[in-house]
């Protein structure tokens, strides 16, 4: 018995230093009208993107979620999409992503572009539904939508268009991601499109739902070269088996582009509606988004729920597991061997709009019960203005900095950082002074995590990261406040968050 309960207590305490507590996904949705004023000069614009960049740094958060296109328009110069209305449908006189992608990396943060994938909702010169109005989705009628446009993914031309829209901004950014809002077949019919000014991702009027069941003469489930009265396409058993393709085709083809471009490291991710395939209103039947199959395939490097109807922890616990089988762990066991990334989407303004912010704290942990849930994002960034969250946010539930969880296999060998410490001449903090490793391939670039340890054995998985760092070979300084008796160490981190050894110790 004597030597049981020694060997329990030596697998406990393994155990608890196998749990990597510092890798957690931390980020939040900010809107293009978050980012940008037409009204604004250049400097105040500027002064916009890092005030929000300082805040989502503020909250210990690692990563930005930024809308970069929107109603078939964007906000950087492309080669094939006009400027958005936030900026004065008007070049406004820099480059907002570049900037946001320069701000984002000083401060250690990945940067994820967010785009509207398929949604084109207005007419505006240039943009795809008005160059392009034979991609418009259409109803049984072979009636075209009438507003709040939509482009059909069932056709091959728009998705090769997207694929070309979105890889410019992988080609010419040093993005860590692209993010796909709008992934899907439009929510609308002929009978709600005038009533409901804005498309749907929370809660949904009984109407709405019914209509998509029934999926009408109303409904914009068509499009020019296949018509409701033609049937259903060859090589398919029904009509939405083949709607789901389309969309799965895209998917897959965006993915693609992005292993083959030279940058694989940038992580192709989904938001899809926060029920896979069961209810009303799910992703699966409502909307022919098969988040599931994108996500265990590989088609995807991380899904992100957009968890919009919970605003409890007991209904967060049960959308992820408890809720068999109305859950999403029955669905993406495959994915999760694959080593690919889950996150949970609160949506911060629906606890704001019922009066429940508080509750915030208790999602977060009620989530962090699985570990098959690897981090969080928050609709939306106005939402936390609103409320001034940030520092609480990192006083709370965010306590201490994170990394950002690695989806795959390191691909090169990465030595560890040399570090030095010493006191600055007010003796109130401590400089650490890290030197990358001289076999570094100097084309790539690199993040480096400084480590605080007071407990004698030093271990990524629980010490406190003082900082995060991204950049090239040269040498730079972190501070820290802490003044008690610690050790200083540092680690090499590949862009997909692989981590080096440790360097060696510093007190």
């Amino acid at each position: 018995m004597k030597y049981f309960c020694m060997f329990l207590a030596f697998a406990l305490y393994y155990l608890s230093f196998a749990s990597d507590t510092n890798a957690e996904f931390r980020s939040i949705w900010v809107c293009t009208w978050d980012t940008l004023s037409a009204g604004s000069t250049i400097d105040q614009n500027k002064a916009r993107i890092r005030g929000i960049l300082d805040n989502i740094k503020k909250a210990n958060m690692n990563a930005v979620l930024w809308q970069a296109r929107q109603d078939g328009t964007v906000y950087f110069p492309s080669s094939y999409e006009p400027w958005g209305s936030y900026a004065g449908s008007v070049d406004p006189g820099f480059d907002p992503l570049e900037y946001a992608v320069e701000e984002a990396h000083k401060r250690g943060l990945e940067i994820h572009v967010w785009v509207n994938t398929f949604e084109s909702r207005k007419k505006v010169k240039g943009n795809p539904a008005y160059e392009h109005p034979e991609w418009i989705c259409r109803d049984s009628g072979n009636q075209s939508m009438p507003a709040k446009y939509s482009l059909s993914p069932g056709l091959s031309e728009v998705r090769e268009y997207l694929i070309r829209v979105l890889m410019e901004i992988v080609d010419k950014y040093d993005v860590d991601g692209i993010q796909l809002d709008y992934v899907r077949w439009s929510e609308y019919t002929a009978s709600n499109i005038s009533k409901y000014p804005d498309t749907l991702e929370g809660p949904v009027p009984e109407d709405i739902i019914q209509d998509l069941i029934e999926t009408g003469a109303g409904s914009y489930l068509y499009d020019a070269k296949h018509p409701y009265s033609q049937g259903v396409p060859e090589g398919y058993k029904s009509w939405d088996d083949w709607r789901r393709a389309g969309v799965n085709e895209f998917v897959k083809g965006m993915h693609d582009a992005i292993q083959s471009s030279g940058k694989p490291w940038v992580k192709l991710s989904a938001s899809v509606l926060g029920k896979y395939n069961w209810s009303g209103w799910n992703g699966y039947y409502s909307v022919l988004q098969d988040g599931a199959l994108w996500y265990n395939k590989g088609y995807v490097d991380m899904l992100m729920g957009m968890h919009y109807h919970w605003t409890t922890a007991a209904g967060f616990e049960s959308m992820l597991a408890t809720g068999s089988p109305e859950c999403w762990r029955d669905y993406i066991q495959e994915g999760l061997a694959a080593n690919h990334i889950f996150t949970v989407g609160p949506g911060s303004y629906i606890l704001d709009e019922n009066n429940v912010w508080w509750r915030h704290p208790e999602i977060v942990e009620a989530c962090r019960k699985f570990d098959f849930v690897h981090g969080f994002e928050f609709f939306s960034y106005s939402s936390w203005v609103k409320r001034d969250y940030w520092a609480t946010a990192a006083a709370g539930f965010f306590n201490t900095p994170a990394r950002v969880p690695s989806g795959k296999p390191a691909e090169e060998r990465l030595d560890p950082p040399f570090v030095d410490v010493f006191r600055a001449r007010t003796m109130e903090k401590k400089i650490i002074r890290v030197f990358p490793p001289s076999t570094l391939d100097p084309g790539k670039k690199y993040r480096f995590a400084v480590y605080r340890s007071i407990r004698g054995n030093c271990d990524p998985a629980i010490d406190e990261i003082v900082s995060l760092h991204f950049g090239g070979m040269e040498p730079f300084l972190t501070v820290d406040s802490f003044m008690g008796d610690a050790e200083y160490y540092a680690t090499t981190l590949d862009r997909y968050w692989n981590e080096s050894d440790i360097s060696n110790l510093v007190r």
